[in-house]
């Protein structure tokens, strides 16, 4: 199994790969990363048994003996590229209870923070991609043979763009926003008018709908459904550059919205007037973002 098909396989499930847990302590961090060794790399579950508390997969690296001949303990640095794959690993005091937590890195990272897949964080959580900072990281664990890594895009797409759903207003008006918090407003979308949803980022749609005035198009998200039963749910993977790229709510360039880091990942869903359209996460949250930018980000 390649490492996006085993994320594919368990995003918003719970997931408890030896039965150890009891009624109370089931669906821990520790099972996807167990479930990660065991689907990817072909460790038996059986090896793994009492392995204990998330942080001991780190700092007791050399007693795992069932998963150390696959990987290489390397502790964190601020700057450190995270790389798809690699097994986060947290320190004991993340927590009042002293087990730390354990995570594997979907490729996604900036100075300030980093996505990997997780289960049970927040507590009672299912396996899915949360966003960290670098609070209390103590390493990761890098896969020695990447061959079921690399040749991957960066995770953040499926690697397709979707086919936009046709989305039409009601009979009031309906804000736009920024980002899919709905707090910063950059647009109105008139009564009854129509536009086309490429995705759902939290509770909010993300729809693209003509720029007054002009052949252009803008983007942001909106609260009202608009008939959209399934939001759809395919991406490409983009993957800045050397450099800030500038990303605008139109593609007339009329309206900065924000910026994406230097080498960082996120998703695309389509090339329009000669733009791509982009969703991403605001550095260090669990808020995303759209719009538009002029760097293709190794789109085809």
């Amino acid at each position: 199994m390649k490492l996006i098909e085993f994320f594919d396989s368990l995003n918003g499930k719970f997931i408890d790969v030896d039965g150890a847990g009891s009624s109370t302590n089931k669906n821990q961090c520790v099972d996807v990363v167990k479930a990660y060794c065991n689907r990817v790399f072909g460790v038996p579950v059986s090896s793994m048994s009492g392995y204990g508390d998330a942080w001991e997969y780190y700092d007791n690296f050399s007693k795992k003996t069932a998963i150390s001949p696959y990987f290489t303990k390397i502790s964190y640095k601020s700057g450190m590229e995270i790389k798809a794959g690699d097994i986060v690993v947290w320190k004991a005091s993340l927590n009042a209870i002293g087990a730390g937590h354990i995570g594997i890195a979907s490729g996604k990272y900036s100075s300030s923070s980093f996505e990997s897949f997780d289960q049970n964080f927040p507590s009672g959580s299912p396996c899915k991609f949360v966003t960290h900072s670098y609070n209390k990281v103590n390493g990761i664990l890098r896969p020695k043979d990447r061959s079921k890594i690399d040749g991957e895009t960066k995770l953040a797409g499926t690697g397709s763009f979707p086919t936009a759903e046709n989305w039409k207003n009601g009979s009031t008006k309906e804000t736009v926003y920024s980002e899919n918090s709905l707090k910063t407003k950059i647009g109105m979308l008139a009564v009854r008018e129509n536009a086309k949803c490429y995705s759902k980022a939290g509770n909010a749609y993300l729809v693209v709908y003509d720029l007054d005035g002009t052949d252009k198009h803008k983007a942001g998200f909106v609260e009202y459904a608009g008939g959209v039963a399934k939001a759809p749910p395919e991406s490409k993977s983009y993957n800045n550059g050397s450099t800030p790229e500038t990303v605008y709510a139109d593609t007339a360039k009329k309206t900065k919205v924000g910026s994406l880091n230097p080498r960082e990942s996120c998703y695309c869903l389509g090339k329009i007037d000669g733009m791509y359209l982009v969703l991403y996460y605001v550095t260090g949250t669990n808020t995303q973002k759209c719009g538009f930018v002029s760097y293709s980000g190794g789109v085809k």
